[in-house]
């Protein structure tokens, strides 16, 4: 089978490669779509050290299983996965914290993940719940959203809302988190340098998108500043926007991943008086993968117009350069 193997600091290669041999209790997923994520990106230009190469990246998954050693797995199910392998056990994880697992692995960190052909799924991550089945009439574009939807429903229940929020960032993580506030009756403000990417927030109904010249406007519709402001971005300049836009008592969530070696500086009065509310979401929960499966097959939400890309495996290189370059919304590897 063909993959594309992250072997080291932007070193990306095509490959041949067997296909999985399953042990008992493993599930092999034939790939039919694989989102390209951000962290991706930052393993391969070596800005961020989770990622255990050489190894197939590759988390955002719609498949099918092709060859089940479960009997409560069937050949034919459309799946995605929950890409966290953790030891079910510990504090972390009997809290639906498994993201603090000491034994925290990662499918496409650290095993091979969704950037191939064919995925296996170890018995571990099966018996830990790792396989989400969805009905077969949900089209892949959809499914492989699953992943990403859940890091941030994950987010909204950490982050404080009063009414109106502001998300700086529209690639498809801030589109997300704009759903999400809409649905939620938020006054939703956005900043985006990117025009179609305005556009689309635009589309989605955002109260007011602004471009960075275009501050002042938001300011003045959100009455000189926001409850809440997200930050979907690793756009080093947004972190000043971040406490520009915030009114005093605002939370504040750094969600956007940053290359090692940034720092924040406060003024430790300063925050004290401003009462700011700072924390920093990432990755899912089993409750939020759960709840993410659960919305995308109901029709609760929807990913229409979100992908914009789509790249044979053979082309993953051009594809991450894509992302890289922001073309679009979200770019997908089509085994």
């Amino acid at each position: 089978m063909k993959a594309a193997v992250f072997e080291a600091a932007n070193r990306l290669s095509i490959q041949d490669k067997p296909i999985p041999q399953l042990a008992p209790g493993d599930v092999l997923v034939k790939v039919e779509l694989c989102g390209i994520c951000a962290s991706d990106l930052m393993a391969l230009r070596g800005e961020i050290t989770d990622y255990s190469p050489p190894v197939v990246m590759g988390h955002e998954v719609s498949g099918v299983v092709t060859e089940s050693r479960r009997d409560s797995v069937k050949v034919g199910e459309r799946i995605t996965v929950n890409p966290m392998i953790s030891c079910g056990e510990c504090h972390y994880c009997r809290s639906d914290l498994d993201k603090y697992c000491q034994e925290l692995y990662g499918i496409g960190h650290d095993i091979d993940g969704g950037y191939a052909e064919y995925l296996r799924i170890p018995r571990q991550a099966v018996e830990n719940g790792c396989l989400l089945s969805v009905p077969n009439e949900i089209p892949a574009e959809e499914v492989m959203f699953i992943e990403a939807l859940g890091c941030c429903l994950n987010a909204m229940r950490e982050t404080i809302f009063r009414e109106s929020v502001a998300i700086l960032g529209a690639g498809s993580i801030g589109l997300t988190f704009v759903k999400l506030a809409k649905l939620r009756g938020l006054q939703t403000f956005v900043v985006e340098p990117l025009g179609h990417r305005r556009e689309m927030a635009e589309q989605l109904d955002a109260d007011c998108v602004a471009n960075l010249d275009e501050i002042p406007k938001l300011m003045d519709v959100a009455n000189g500043g926001v409850d809440t402001v997200i930050l979907a971005t690793n756009n080093i300049d947004a972190l000043d926007l971040m406490f520009k836009l915030a009114k005093r008592g605002a939370c504040l969530n750094f969600f956007g991943l940053f290359p090692k070696g940034n720092e924040l500086k406060l003024e430790l009065e300063e925050l004290h008086f401003m009462g700011y509310k700072i924390l920093a979401s990432w990755a899912f929960s089993r409750w939020s993968m759960n709840e993410s499966r659960k919305m995308i097959v109901e029709g609760a939400i929807n990913f229409e117009g979100f992908l914009t890309h789509r790249f044979p495996l053979e082309k993953a290189v051009e594809a991450f350069e894509n992302t890289a370059n922001r073309h679009g919304i979200k770019t997908a590897l089509v085994p």
